[in-house]
């Protein structure tokens, strides 16, 4: 799918853009990307704030700085308002125009300042206008909000419009919370989560019409709504401890990449051996929860034969000693008797009288019986005891076999014991200090395991509280059925109750569907966009943790460079803006800030190839669009400019126009 292009930005007596300026961004092509080049304080990132200031009405960059000084800049240009009185106000806008071929969209939105007689300003915008190409003509659009949120919801924005210097904080600390947060916001589940939400309000509102049948309906009702309460307070801490499980991971992960860069070579192989046996007492783990579920099974399946075994044994003696008395199989078969009583005559011709009939149903019955039950029981029990005494041999397999499992996991707990009392011991080397890094690495562990714990404990409380929310809602339910004209309504509720079930079930399976091309996106593109040769694995795990694991399957994310935590928050981001199915171009700021020379190259080389059919635009300083860098992106470039900036005022040029001839900002106004 073809996806819109900035084709133009307009930005008249904005921030330090006196006078009218139009930067053409309309790209051809695979040559897909604009750069726009300037110094610091040239208003490269007012670009980017002059364009969410006008979709969305604030200026994004400026809300993340906090930066009080220029937020209470005014919006229009200082040379502009030094021209008017005290309380005169002078006007400014922004002007984006967006299409694929040809231009279909025209966001504007104009603003003004005041000059107030103190010397400071007072500024304001309007609001958000729209007019859209229909048949040739342009027209004006009311609904202005839902067809920008066809295009690019406020809630994704910060996705495609973005400040890429910040990118190497967004896998810091909490950083499990942002990749849940964006992951949800492109799932497009918010229409389900509307849905949801209003089924349980409906509910609700239909649960405080049902009519009381006294104090002890009312009484039931307090207990659900108590049970109810209950379950979403659990549900809280479980998802709060989950949040704290993955940042103390993410707590170990970075002191063991500390000491596997140790310059020490003992502290590093000691590290490589902890990896190593960490790695082999999770596979021990998952094979002992395997063979306790399997043993499990086991038991279930093979437990009444072998509380039985001793009656079934009896059962076979009796048929055995039934079988050599000659009463088993019978000596007369109830066909045979049937054949009698159908003739009317014995088989030496004599008639059957009442008598003789009535002793020939007695002896077909008890030979019936005989043959139905005794007969199927002598050929069955055999074989329950075979399978009885099989199973038995299986599950004690299976209990040994946990016992050794259980051994090597004492074993290996043990060995890692040793190497962290080994490391806390020694001496401390010129790099890093191992002693202290040990015992943070051992509170660390400590912690996890009582969060671990914790989890474990709040689950079970959480599947109690949700089984005794049930029964409050049955017993409140039942209590005020007694009332015929409830029972209407306690229809409505178990539709609507089977409803949001169903909802609820939809949107884990779109989640899950989501996170997995997550997943599959970052790590195509991160290995495509790191410099080094060595081949990564990026793994996305259910609780939103990261882990970008090596050659030997070590977690590297805690170790991660200021580029390779950019590179891969930038591989995040474009797994989202590909997944998200939303129709919008990219815009960059400082996207190789934090990215040394040397890497910046291959960088510059496969960025604008990262996400296909994709227009971006990338705000870069003179040190990140180097002759190098400019070298390597060329052949994806469509538009270059320039940032000129003096007194105050920034002209945009393009990029060669620099070196024809000097300028004057001031004759723009």
């Amino acid at each position: 799918m073809s996806r819109l292009k900035i084709r133009s930005l307009t930005l008249e007596n904005y921030r330090q853009y006196a006078g009218e300026n139009e930067i053409k961004l309309a790209t051809r092509g695979n040559e897909n990307v604009n750069v726009i080049q300037g110094e610091n304080g040239a208003g490269k990132s007012n670009i980017l704030n002059a364009i969410t200031l006008c979709l969305y009405g604030k200026e994004s960059h400026l809300d993340e700085s906090k930066d009080s000084e220029l937020e209470s800049y005014p919006y229009v240009n200082r040379k502009v308002l030094d021209e008017i009185e005290n309380n005169e106000t002078a006007d400014g806008r922004i002007e984006i125009t967006l299409g694929e071929d040809e231009p279909e969209y025209i966001f504007s939105r104009s603003f003004k300042s005041v000059k107030l007689g103190d010397g400071s300003f007072s500024s304001q915008h309007g609001d958000l206008q729209l007019k859209e190409k229909r048949g040739g003509d342009w027209k004006s659009v009311e609904q202005v909000s839902t067809r920008l949120n066809q295009i690019l919801p406020v809630h994704v924005h910060q996705y495609f419009l973005f400040d890429g210097e910040r990118l190497d904080e967004f896998f810091g600390e909490g950083y499990t919370e942002r990749v849940k947060d964006g992951l949800l916001d492109v799932s497009h589940i918010e229409l389900l989560e509307s849905g949801i939400e209003h089924l349980r309000s409906f509910e609700d509102d239909f649960e405080k019409e049902l009519s009381d049948v006294g104090d002890a309906a009312e009484q039931k009702r307090k207990e659900y709504d108590l049970a109810k309460e209950k379950v979403e307070n659990l549900k809280d801490q479980i998802e709060q401890t989950k949040t704290n499980i993955s940042d103390t991971k993410g707590h170990i992960d970075t002191i063991d990449n500390k000491l596997q860069d140790s310059a020490d070579p003992e502290v590093r192989n000691r590290q490589q051996q902890r990896e190593y046996l960490t790695e082999k007492l999770e596979d021990i783990r998952e094979n002992i929860t395997e063979v306790r579920k399997e043993a499990g099974r086991e038991l279930i399946e093979a437990g009444p034969p072998l509380y039985a075994v001793q009656s079934l044994e009896y059962t076979v003696s009796e048929l055995r000693e039934l079988s050599e008395q000659g009463k088993l199989p019978p000596k007369i078969q109830d066909t045979f008797i049937e054949e009698l009583l159908e003739k009317g005559e014995c088989i030496c011709g004599e008639e059957l009288t009442d008598d003789h009939r009535e002793h020939l149903l007695s002896l077909k019955q008890e030979m019936s019986t005989v043959v139905e039950s005794n007969l199927e029981g002598k050929m069955a029990i055999p074989g329950l005891l075979r399978d009885a005494h099989e199973d038995a041999e299986t599950l004690v397999d299976k209990r040994q076999k946990l016992a050794e499992l259980e051994n090597r996991e004492q074993q290996t707990n043990k060995d890692l014991n040793e190497i962290s009392e080994e490391l806390k011991a020694h001496d401390i080397p010129d790099d890093i200090n191992v002693q202290e890094l040990e015992k943070q690495r051992n509170e660390y562990e400590d912690q996890l395991e009582d969060l671990q714990n914790k989890k474990g404990k709040l689950e079970v409380r959480i599947e109690q509280a949700e089984e005794n929310r049930e029964d409050k809602k049955k017993a409140f339910n039942k209590e005020v059925s007694k009332e015929e004209k409830n029972a209407e309504i306690l229809k409505k509720i178990q539709f609507i109750d089977s409803s949001r079930k169903e909802l609820e079930s939809m949107k884990e399976e779109i989640v899950s569907s989501v996170r997995d091309d997550i997943e599959s996106k970052m790590d195509e593109y991160f290995n495509e966009i790191i410099w080094k040769d060595e081949d990564y694995s990026v793994i996305l795990t259910e609780d939103y943790q990261v882990r970008v694991e090596g050659p030997r399957g070590d977690n590297k994310i805690g170790s991660l460079s200021a580029g390779e935590g950019q590179v891969l928050a930038f591989s995040f981001l474009a797994a989202l803006t590909s997944v998200s199915g939303f129709n919008a171009p990219l815009v960059i700021d400082t996207p190789l800030g934090r990215i040394s020379s040397t890497p910046k190259e291959r960088i510059a080389k496969n960025l604008p190839k990262y996400i296909d059919d994709t227009q971006m635009t990338f705000l870069m300083t003179d040190e990140e669009y180097t002759d190098e860098v400019r070298l390597k992106m060329k052949p994806n470039v469509s538009n270059e400019y320039k940032l000129k900036f003096a007194d105050e005022m920034t002209e945009v040029v393009p990029y060669e126009w620099q070196n024809l001839r000097r300028y004057d900002p001031r004759s723009r106004l």
